[in-house]
């Protein structure tokens, strides 16, 4: 029993941690979605399957900094 609370604490803990990132991926997200229009990201990521996905890490690499 003690182990089972004592997993249930750190999984608590690092819930608390990583609330605020979360929370600032979700904004950011959702101003993404409200503030760049559709039609510019599939201009951007229709073109070959390689292309694009080097775009999208492209543009990804800055989100978590």
């Amino acid at each position: 029993m003690n182990d089972i609370t004592t997993i249930s604490i750190e999984m608590w803990r690092i819930l608390l941690d990583s609330s605020p990132y979360i929370i600032l991926g979700i904004l950011a997200a959702g101003g993404i979605k409200i503030f760049v229009n559709q039609q510019i990201i599939v201009r951007h990521l229709r073109y070959g399957r390689y292309r694009s996905v080097f775009k999208a890490a492209l543009f990804g690499i800055p989100l978590p900094l």
